[in-house]
């Protein structure tokens, strides 16, 4: 891990030095089946070359109002990140990234499981900045909401909070035109203290492999006043 002391913007390299049993548990592979094996086999080689990355920002809230939410002089137009931020002063601004270090390698050219650990380095690479936030800070920044999850809040946002977090092809990470992340398995989000709110909360694609928290069908209809 890589800090720049004080400074309100840390760049953090994240260490890999998860056992096979935590890493298997986020690619959601089962103690005992020929998938954990291979994981176990190859696990030194992930350790290796794994290389996610992450940036965080302080950034304070100046004004909420109806549905804008103005974050170190830079407007968003959502109803949902203002109803969320309404009364936070602070907020952290991140990027995350598992990193290209396995796929760079070479040692992952055939490997069927590659799209799977590099999504498990991803979730480690969150669950590490949660502690880190938490250790440093005394900050509880598990409620997040990320632009492109959720129509209230589009993926275009996503040019305005790299250009606030500033600098992002330091960890590897760009946006196309479009304003989606590159690498692939890469997020950026707005991070306050709460109850740990997820944007899955309030999507409707119900079936979604990634949901990461059950649809909440009041606060939809509270937020948006309609029925989903």
């Amino acid at each position: 891990m890589n800090g720049n002391g004080g400074s309100e913007r840390i760049v953090l390299h994240i260490p890999t030095n998860f056992t096979a049993e935590e890493f298997a548990e986020l690619c959601r592979i089962e103690k005992g089946t020929s998938a954990f094996e291979e994981l176990e086999e190859t696990l030194p080689l992930i350790r290796q070359y794994g290389a996610p990355k992450a940036i965080i920002k302080w950034a304070g809230v100046d004004r909420v109002e109806g549905d804008e939410t103005t974050i170190e002089g830079v407007t968003f137009h959502s109803r949902v990140v203002a109803d969320k931020l309404r009364d936070t002063p602070r907020v952290f601004l991140s990027v995350v990234t598992a990193g290209e270090g396995l796929e760079q390698s070479g040692q992952f050219a055939d490997d069927a499981f590659l799209d799977l650990y590099d999504g498990a380095l991803l979730f480690h690479a969150y669950k590490y900045l949660d502690r880190y936030m938490k250790e440093r800070f005394r900050f509880d920044g598990s409620s997040v909401l990320s632009p492109g999850s959720l129509p209230d809040w589009p993926i275009q946002n996503n040019f305005a909070l790299f250009d606030m977090i500033g600098n992002v092809d330091e960890i590897g990470v760009s946006l196309n035109g479009a304003g989606y992340i590159r690498p692939w398995n890469s997020g950026s989000h707005i991070h306050f203290s709460g109850d740990g709110y997820q944007n899955c909360s309030l999507c409707r694609k119900y079936d979604c492999i990634g949901r990461r928290a059950p649809f909440d069908r009041a606060e939809y209809v509270r937020i948006f006043g309609t029925e989903p």
